[in-house]
């Protein structure tokens, strides 16, 4: 059983306004839809990146976390951060999560298809989100949850904190030419088929500026992009990491080869995702260099990666938990 090491957990706005069909973005303005007034202690938010196979270390993190009774009231992912917080606030315990985690196939979670939009369906991996969270929606996870895609055509970034949790991490995790991008209704407008909405790491690989604007006085950041990425001449062309790989691959290149020019791409990619992990108060950084992003070999290393980072970032951690119940009680 956990024991909430910090605040209880959040209780999002409007719980019955929406049907497990259906969920709503939101901007990332000072007070956003799905942000709550002042709660009765400080909020702490565990914050997941993007990083194909390295994020078998967010399950590390969070057999750390709890190994120490610290426990998130919210947490807020991107891509595989969004597949691995959303089992996690579903109400999973680490035990779990590792079960699943190094037993899980990745057949399990890919459905090839012949299309011009992808040649990855999603349904298999929204199925399978659905499943292990029992079909909950997100707003009925005891420990509030967000994830963070981008608007197809806009690139706007999207935080989601309510409806079908399968169907947005799907969004979250729609590498463009790989995953076809689902569709997203909006509650707001019956009848409209909704926006399509693709992979969150486009726009916040770490989204600690998503979790500032849901409320969170503390933020813990897992950031798996630190260090040489690790590749293996025997990797499967046809390897789903590999696929996201080579996706997130044209991002950065598009990033660069586009900053002079007009459009979504005005900066360079690297600089604006590095000065959003600074906002973090703790930067967790699991040493998963030497761990390939396209293959799922490694899995228990990289468990035992995440598990080393966070107990080398314990002492900050707890200190920066002290200070922020602290601050928020001198208010």
């Amino acid at each position: 059983m956990r024991t909430n090491y910090v605040a209880p957990h959040l209780a999002w706005l409007g719980l019955s306004a929406l049907l497990l069909s259906g969920c709503s973005s939101l901007a990332t303005d000072p007070q956003p839809k799905g942000a709550i007034s002042r709660p009765t202690a400080p909020v702490i938010a565990l914050v997941l990146g993007g990083g194909g196979a390295k994020g078998y270390a967010h399950v590390g993190v969070i057999k750390a976390l709890e190994a120490n009774h610290i426990t998130p009231n919210l947490v807020v992912g991107t891509s595989v951060g969004s597949f691995v917080g959303s089992i996690y606030a579903s109400g999973k315990s680490a035990a779990e999560l590792e079960s699943i985690a190094v037993t899980t196939a990745d057949s399990e979670l890919t459905d090839f298809t012949l299309s011009y939009q992808g040649i990855i369906e999603g349904q298999k991996l929204r199925s399978f989100v659905n499943t292990q969270v029992n079909n909950k929606p997100i707003q009925a996870f005891p420990i509030s949850f967000a994830a963070v895609a981008a608007e197809k055509h806009s690139l706007k970034k999207a935080v989601f904190t309510e409806g079908e949790a399968g169907l947005v991490v799907q969004a979250s995790s729609s590498v463009p030419n790989v995953f076809i991008a689902p569709r997203i209704p909006d509650p707001k407008t019956s009848g409209q088929i909704g926006k399509k909405y693709i992979d969150g790491g486009v726009v916040s690989m770490v989204p600690v500026d998503a979790a500032k604007a849901l409320g969170a006085d503390l933020i813990i950041a897992v950031d798996l992009q630190a260090g040489n990425t690790s590749q293996t001449a025997t990797t499967p062309s046809n390897s789903i990491w590999s696929l996201i790989e080579q996706g997130y691959g044209g991002y950065r290149n598009n990033s660069s080869a586009t900053s002079n020019k007009s459009g979504p791409y005005t900066q360079n990619y690297e600089a604006i995702n590095n000065a959003e992990i600074a906002r973090a108060d703790v930067v967790i950084r699991p040493e998963v260099s030497n761990i390939s992003s396209i293959i799922t070999v490694n899995r228990e290393q990289a468990i035992a990666a995440g598990v080393k980072a966070t107990e080398q970032k314990l002492p900050a951690i707890k200190a920066a938990i002290a200070k922020a119940q602290a601050d928020y009680y001198q208010q």
